[in-house]
């Protein structure tokens, strides 16, 4: 299944709705390798696959659970429509190798990390290092060393192995080739450090049951796992010992942060294989959609969110109502930030000044963008565009080149992309009309001028000349034309025999304010 990547701007409205026509014919899979993170914390079972169907009922969504790593190498292999993982590191190899549809993933949301151990706290982490997770790692090593803890590890290249690794390269731990406790140039681990090589459910629960000499087991798990097997009753002999890095402890207050990334799979990295990309597509729009994010904010509870919302950057920018003349020049500035916790700013990013060119209520919102700029170092923008229409107003991050996405995408640290829009209110704009002394060539009047603003495509903007013959109290239509793209015109009417008084109007209802030139005098005879 394959297509091309640029698609006209008419699709970035099209795509959706025709994505949720019913499927007439029998739903197709779309298979989705993805990190147990999601499974293990229900997200998956309560949130995504009934929301994904609802939305999305021409497909049934196959979700195969395992490691980043692991679901990194299958997706390669051509064994999925879409990936679903959460190790930035190994995700931008998968980016740059061209697995990705997209230039970028979409970043959909964040957890974090929280390292549990025994109520008895053999290590002494909760009182020495519960918010330093580095320092928690050289406790839990040192009272290790000493036979009375252990460490279970995930051992299978997840994205929470990933980050467990990181981790103790900032410890002053001795780490063996592999990033591990062990003898430094070797690949033996410490005699108190365990690879599970299990999801991370079973990983908690393997540390709970602590099989292990000396007793006392730590491990590092995502908050939503660790919570759901605490409410369902499956863990009761482990605490959080250190979780919330501060800014100060190594690695600063990201170290535990969990950005998620959704990539649909590029089919021309495999050619033979049929991936449905269109399916793909539904996903990653469900992920990003408005609903599914703020459902984020509730699941499980509103006390204590497994997941939090990351699909739409933070805007700011000045709320505009205004009533300007055409060709006044309108600015509009404000900032994006991302969500994520920890990240940079969204620096060198285009950003659109778009105006609503739809009003109908039936009809679906479409938007023309009048200024194109770059967000700054500090995530701030300034656009500038000419009043040339009324209507509402909007900032638009800039769209990924690979497909049109329903909305827009700006960078976060992970190398993902996000979605976000801002409505910055309405302007009113009046219209302007200037005309020049009238030239006669017998019978026949030519009015020249400019008007404001000129004319776009598409539009129903006319220009009227209007009379009134000396003797006569009231101007009338004498002629309607549509005028040429530009601002000067050349309007040519007949006029009988006496003197006129002859003005030209402007209108192009519910775009503009209408606008009346000056009256001017011509003698014919």
């Amino acid at each position: 299944m394959r297509e091309a990547l640029g698609r006209s701007k008419l699709l970035l409205f099209l795509l959706p709705a025709l994505l949720a026509i019913p499927a007439t014919a029998s739903a197709s899979d779309v298979i989705v390798q993805g990190t147990t993170d999601v499974r293990d914390a229900g997200l998956l079972e309560d949130v995504i696959e009934p929301g994904f169907h609802k939305a999305y009922p021409q497909y049934t969504l196959k979700y195969i659970a395992v490691g980043t790593g692991q679901a990194i190498a299958n997706a390669k292999a051509g064994q999925g429509d879409a990936l679903l993982v959460h190790a930035p590191s190994q995700e931008k190899t998968f980016v740059e190798e061209g697995y990705s549809l997209e230039r970028r993933g979409r970043a959909v949301f964040f957890s974090d990390y929280v390292i549990p151990g025994p109520l008895g706290d053999p290590a002494g982490v909760l009182a020495g290092a519960p918010h330093n997770a580095a320092l928690a790692f050289e406790l839990i090593a040192r009272a290790g060393a000493e036979g009375k803890a252990n460490f279970v590890s995930r051992g299978d290249n997840s994205g929470t192995n990933t980050q467990e690794k990181a981790i103790w390269k900032l410890t002053h731990v001795e780490l063996n080739k592999n990033g591990e406790p062990g003898k430094a140039g070797t690949s033996t681990d410490a005699s108190w450090y365990h690879k599970a090589g299990a999801g991370q459910a079973e990983t908690v629960l393997l540390t709970q049951q602590c099989p292990f000499t000396g007793g006392g087991c730590y491990e590092m798990t995502d908050r939503g796992t660790y919570n759901r097997l605490v409410a369902n009753g499956a863990v009761t002999g482990l605490q959080i010992v250190s979780q919330d890095n501060e800014a100060s402890a190594p690695g600063g207050q990201n170290l535990l942060t969990n950005p998620f990334t959704v990539y649909a799979i590029n089919p021309e990295k495999e050619p033979a294989v049929d991936i449905n990309v269109e399916g793909a597509k539904a996903l990653t729009e469900y992920l990003t959609s408005a609903g599914f994010q703020k459902r984020l904010a509730s699941y499980p509870n509103r006390e204590s969110p497994a997941f939090f919302a990351d699909a739409h950057a933070k805007m700011t920018g000045p709320h505009l109502t205004r009533t300007v003349r055409a060709g006044t020049k309108l600015t509009v500035k404000g900032s994006v930030e991302n969500l994520l916790p920890g990240s940079p700013a969204i620096a060198g990013e285009p950003i659109l000044l778009q105006r609503l060119t739809k009003l109908r209520p039936a009809e679906t919102p479409s938007y023309m963008t009048i200024a194109v700029g770059i967000t700054h170092g500090n995530g701030s923008y300034s656009l500038t565009a000419g009043a040339s229409r009324s209507g509402a107003l909007r900032v638009e991050l800039p769209t990924t080149l690979d497909y049109p996405p329903l909305t827009i995408e700006p960078l976060i640290s992970s190398g993902a992309l996000t979605t976000s829009d801002l409505n910055v209110g309405k302007v009113t704009v009046h219209s302007k009309v200037g005309v020049k002394a009238p030239v006669r060539r017998g019978r026949v009047v030519t009015l020249r001028g400019s008007v404001g603003p000129t004319r776009e495509r598409g539009v129903e903007a006319r220009l009227v000349v209007q009379g009134r013959k000396q003797g006569t109290k009231s101007f009338r239509a004498l002629r309607k034309v549509r005028p040429k793209i530009g601002a000067a015109y050349a309007l040519h009417v007949k006029l009988g025999n006496g003197k006129w008084k002859l003005r030209v109007r402007y209108q192009d209802p519910g775009a503009v304010v209408p606008a009346t030139s000056r009256a001017v005098s011509v003698s014919v005879r």
